[in-house]
């Protein structure tokens, strides 16, 4: 190993030379050097440096260079010791041994500034190279455009990656990069098919030691991962397993949920992400190579709801089908509660799944937002048209959960076009067609919430239609609702269902044409006027409905209003309550010996406008 001769500074004097003295106390002075062929090995990881300029080093060069050489003290414990003003070196090399594959990731032009107790203040490098071996695809090769960082912790990154906490010890989860800035890669990655990236940028990461040392872990998923490869086709390769592997797996399931734990991922966004996947190379189903485009990808403060994470600009396209969606994110998403459940169940893996409560392992649902979703497809059928679907939005969002079910629910899907295609083979759709619907533009909304302290569910809104067509919509209030419907038990939770009531419906029935288009269906079927089969159908509403729903003042009400209705087509609404104030329940309906008795416990009123 070759070195340039150290240079100390020799002229500080006076405040100067007593800030030195306080800001280094393990060296009396500042010193200058070079380093050859530097090589730190972590084992999974090899580091090397050809060149490494030094300057402001608070060790002397044997000292300084002992931290990438010795062994007598961990890999954390040396990189505490790094001080520095800056280090420097034309090319440093990453050589990650995963698995069977071994990855060579080379920077140039690297420049690390204000290195204090192993924190970088500054790094930069102007571009790199990847290369890569030993994947079931064949070789990878990439460039990285400049990539910078500040405020990262080297040691705390070491101790992630090469150690474990204390048996029964959680530690604490300390910050590792202040910011991230990369402008882009493109990656070859052999049969699997080519990526590229635009500008990258991120901030807030931290993270944990944990149970096990990051690259131990990393190293068992790749070789489990290049197993299932292996394996592919092999209908007997799982057949028989002995106890070791399965505890073997019991115990990676495990590994791999404590990296939920193990770090923050704070706030960032991803631009320009471009992909061409092709078929697995082992694959006996053909299929053609898969082109993806996604404009942005953000978590955190960087997405519209400022938490969770959004993918924009999503476009894809496999021979003759392609799509794209505009919009998809989420916010208020959380797996904690899931992972929890997980490693209990690791846990006890002789536990009967009769005893297994699923509800569990329902994760807190937050908000889930899609929007302009559009999918082209080759025709079902030879000579007619590709199929189009799209839709404007569709949001789902839950409330406050127990036991894994949201208390409250809101569902909105608004313009859901869809075809209405022969090939289905149903006779709805052959009667669409022949009324001149070839497309459905549907819009549905879902909004209720149980209220504790009235021990209620108020379904505020439930709706649904079809653009051009009808459109139906409901509210009501079910009473009796305890909390005892969410409990973990569940002979308990369908007794509190058994329990519930109605107390009042509300419907209301907008036609927007699709009356008419019956009315003309069926006389053409009939090779009747229109007009004769719309006087039969008013007639059967008046005097069927009636003669159904009986004599009193509500079924009344309700024949005369949908005869209106039919006549002339417009808006039906019709209104029932419960006559007791508990509301009226399964056992109320249980005992009625005629349906019309149902009559006499509610109060119904209907209009037609």
């Amino acid at each position: 190993m070759i070195a340039a001769r150290p240079r100390r500074t020799t002229h500080l004097a006076g405040t100067a030379l007593a800030a030195v003295f306080l800001t280094f106390a393990s060296s009396a002075w500042a010193a200058d050097f070079q380093l050859d062929n530097v090589k730190i090995d972590l084992g999974k990881l090899v580091i090397n440096a050809p060149k490494i300029a030094v300057k402001g080093s608070t060790l002397e060069k044997d000292a300084f260079l002992a931290l990438f050489t010795g062994t007598g003290e961990s890999a954390a414990g040396r990189a505490a010791k790094l001080n520095a003003a800056e280090i420097s070196a034309p090319e440093l090399s990453l050589v990650q041994t995963v698995g069977d594959q071994k990855q060579t990731t080379t920077y140039r032009d690297i420049r690390l500034t204000d290195i204090r107790e192993g924190k970088v203040a500054r790094g930069e490098s102007t571009s790199a190279s990847i290369t890569a071996d030993g994947a079931a695809t064949g070789p990878m090769k990439g460039e990285l455009k400049r990539t910078a960082f500040d405020a990262f912790d080297l040691r705390q990154i070491t101790r992630v990656l090469t150690e474990k906490a204390a048996p029964g010890t959680t530690e604490a989860m300390l910050p590792i990069i202040g910011n991230f800035e990369q402008d882009g890669y493109n990656l070859d990655m052999g049969k699997a098919g080519k990526m590229s990236l635009g500008r990258t940028t991120a901030r807030g990461f931290a993270a944990k030691v944990g149970p096990e040392p990051l690259l131990d872990v990393m190293s068992r998923l790749a070789a489990a991962s290049e197993e299932v490869e292996r394996k592919q086709g092999d209908k007997k390769a799982d057949a028989d397993k002995s106890p070791a592997k399965t505890e073997a797996e019991r115990q990676l399931g495990l590994s791999v949920l404590a990296l939920f734990d193990m770090f923050e991922y704070g706030s960032g966004e991803a631009r320009d992400l471009v992909m061409t996947v092709n078929p697995p190379p082992k694959s006996t189903a053909k299929g053609d190579a898969v082109d993806m485009r996604i404009a942005r990808m953000a978590f955190g403060e960087n997405t519209p709801a400022k938490s969770g994470f959004v993918m924009e600009g999503f476009q894809f396209r496999s021979g003759e089908a392609k799509g794209g969606i505009d919009s998809i994110g989420y916010s208020g998403f959380a797996f904690g509660s899931v992972i929890r459940e997980l490693r209990a169940a690791l846990a006890e893996p002789d536990k009967p799944i009769d005893e297994v409560d699923f509800r569990r392992f329902i994760p807190t649902l937050g908000t889930i937002r899609l929007a302009g979703i559009s999918i082209d497809a080759p025709a079902l059928i030879t000579g007619k048209e590709p199929v189009k679907i799209s839709l404007g939005s569709f949001e789902i969002k839950a409330g406050e959960q127990l036991n894994g079910i949201p208390t409250s629910l809101a569902l909105t899907i608004n313009n859901l076009v869809t075809p209405v295609s022969e090939a289905t083979g149903n006779p709805a759709a052959k009667d669409m067609i022949a009324m001149g619907i070839r497309t459905l533009d549907l819009s549905a909304k879902l909004d209720l919430a149980w209220e504790a302290a009235k021990n209620e569910i108020a379904i505020r809104t439930l709706s649904f239609g079809s653009a051009g067509l009808a459109q139906i919509e409901a509210s009501g209030t079910l009473g009796n609702v305890t909390k005892d419907l969410f409990a973990s038990d569940l002979a308990l939770a369908q007794v509190a269902a058994l329990g519930a009531t109605a107390r009042n419906l509300q419907v209301k029935l907008q036609n927007f044409g699709l009356v008419e288009k019956l009315i003309e269906n069926e006389a053409r079927k009939s090779k009747r006027k229109v007009e004769d089969v719309r006087q039969q159908f008013t007639m059967v509403a008046s005097l069927g409905l009636a003669a159904i729903l009986g004599p009193s003042d509500g079924a009344k009400s309700v024949a005369a209003a949908a005869s209106r209705f039919v006549a002339k087509p417009g808006t039906l609404t019709v209104a029932a309550s419960a006559r007791s104030a508990t509301g009226l329940g399964l056992a109320d309906i249980i005992t009625m010996t005629e349906p019309t008795e149902i009559f006499e416990k509610i109060d119904l009123k209907a209009d037609a406008q």
